[in-house]
C-alpha cells in the first residue's frame, strides 16, 4: 500500500497510559477530575443501558439546546464531537490544506501539531519564553499569507498560563481572514472565556470539552462554539453519527445535576490549590502559577528523579518533554490525596 509522505514522515501521539491502574496508584498526571461523575449521572446511564434504544443510531433531539443554554448560544452555533479531539480534527481538516498553515505558541496540546501533519499542512510553531507568558507579539509576526488558523489555548497545556483576552481580541481584529480558534478545554476550572467576542468577530471558533470537570473523559464528548455558518460547514466533515448516546445520557445528566462537580470545582481550585501552591513555596520548589486544575513544577535536580521517586511511593505525576523535560505536571485532587503527596514529596525532598 502507498502511505501518504505526510504520514508516512510522522510519529505517533502515544501519551504514557501504560500501568495507569488507579487500584494501584494516585492518578495525578492527566488533569482528570479526581472523582467519577455524581451517582445521578451514573443512574442515567445505567437506566440507558437496560432500557436505552441500543439497537437504533443516535437520536440527539433537543440536547444542543440545553448544551446552548449552559453555554449561552443557540443549539445552531454548535456542532457536538467525539471529545474536543475530534473538534480539533474537523476545523483543521476544514480550513487547513498543502500549503498553508496553522500558527500556535508551544508547548501545546500535541493533538493541533499532529492533525496538521495528517493534513500535510505546515505549523509554525512559536516558543513560550521561560516565564511561559504568552508569546503574543511573536504569534502576531509568525502570522503569514498562508496562515489559516491561530490556536490560542486557554489556559495553556502543560503550562498552565493563559493569554489576556484582549489580545485574544486583537488577534481576530487584526486577522479577519483567519480563524482563531481558542482551546477552552479548562472553562469550567477558570470561568474566564472569549464567547462574547463571538457576536463581534465571525473567524472565532471555540472548543470545550466534557473530559475536565464534568468528569466523563471515558466517554468522549466535546463541542465546537462558532457562528451557525462556519458550524453548517463542519457538519459536512463530522460524521452524523459521530457522538455515542451514551455521552448524551451523561452530559445531559451533568447539565441538570450541576452541584456536585461544581462544588468539587470549587473545592480544587479553592482548597487544594492554594494549599499546593504554599506546600511548594515552603519548600523552596519552583512552580509556575497557572489557571487550570494542575501546576507545572520544576524541582531541583531535575524532574526525572522526582517522577521516579513519586511513582516508587505510588503516585504518578506527568514527566514534561523538550523544552520543559526539567519539569513535571502535577494534577489537582481532594485535600485529602493532596496531603499523602506532600508527605511523599517531602520526603524526597529531605
Amino acid at each position: 500500500m502507498r502511505i501518504r509522505s505526510a504520514i508516512a514522515n510522522m510519529g505517533t501521539y502515544k501519551p504514557p497510559l501504560d500501568g495507569r491502574n488507579p487500584k494501584e496508584y494516585l492518578l495525578m498526571d492527566f488533569n482528570e477530575s479526581p472523582e467519577p461523575p455524581p451517582l445521578s449521572v451514573r443512574k442515567a446511564l445505567q437506566e440507558y443501558l437496560l432500557e436505552g434504544d441500543l439497537h437504533v443510531y443516535p437520536h440527539y433531539g433537543s440536547f444542543c439546546e440545553e448544551l446552548g443554554q449552559y453555554v449561552g448560544v443557540s443549539a445552531e452555533q454548535l456542532l457536538l464531537t467525539n471529545g474536543s479531539d475530534q473538534g480539533i480534527d474537523v476545523v483543521l481538516r476544514c480550513l487547513l490544506e498543502p500549503g498553508t498553515n496553522l500558527v500556535m505558541a508551544m508547548p501545546g496540546f500535541t493533538m493541533f501539531k499532529q492533525t496538521v501533519g495528517t493534513i500535510g499542512a505546515d505549523f509554525i510553531e512559536v516558543p513560550y519564553p521561560e516565564d511561559l507568558v504568552f508569546p503574543y507579539e511573536k504569534v502576531r509576526q509568525a502570522v503569514n499569507a498562508e496562515t489559516r488558523i491561530i490556536v490560542v489555548i486557554n489556559p495553556n497545556n502543560p503550562t498552565g498560563t493563559s493569554a489576556p483576552l484582549n489580545q485574544v481580541e486583537a488577534l481576530l481584529q487584526d486577522f479577519p481572514d483567519c480563524a482563531v480558534l481558542v482551546d477552552e478545554a479548562y472553562y469550567e476550572f477558570t470561568g474566564q472565556t472569549c464567547l462574547h467576542l463571538l457576536k463581534q468577530y465571525p473567524n472565532l471558533v471555540v472548543l470545550r470539552t466534557f473530559s475536565k470537570a464534568f468528569a466523563i473523559p471515558a466517554l468522549r464528548l466535546g463541542y465546537v462554539i462558532s457562528r451557525e455558518k462556519f458550524i453548517n460547514e463542519l457538519l459536512k466533515i463530522r460524521g452524523p453519527y459521530d457522538v455515542n448516546m451514551a455521552a448524551l445520557v451523561a452530559a445531559r445528566a451533568l447539565l441538570q445535576d450541576r452541584k456536585p462537580w461544581q462544588e468539587l470545582v470549587q473545592h480544587l481550585m479553592g482548597e487544594a490549590k492554594p494549599a499546593l501552591e504554599q506546600f511548594l513555596e515552603k519548600n523552596g520548589v519552583k512552580f509556575y502559577p497557572g489557571e487550570a486544575n494542575f501546576l507545572l513544577v520544576e524541582p531541583k535536580g531535575g524532574a526525572a528523579p522526582a517522577v521516579s521517586y513519586l511513582k516508587e511511593q505510588g503516585i504518578l505525576v506527568r514527566p514534561m518533554r523538550t523544552p520543559l523535560e526539567h519539569c513535571f505536571r502535577v494534577s489537582l485532587r481532594r485535600i485529602g490525596d493532596i496531603r499523602r503527596f506532600f508527605e511523599c514529596f517531602q520526603s524526597y525532598l529531605i
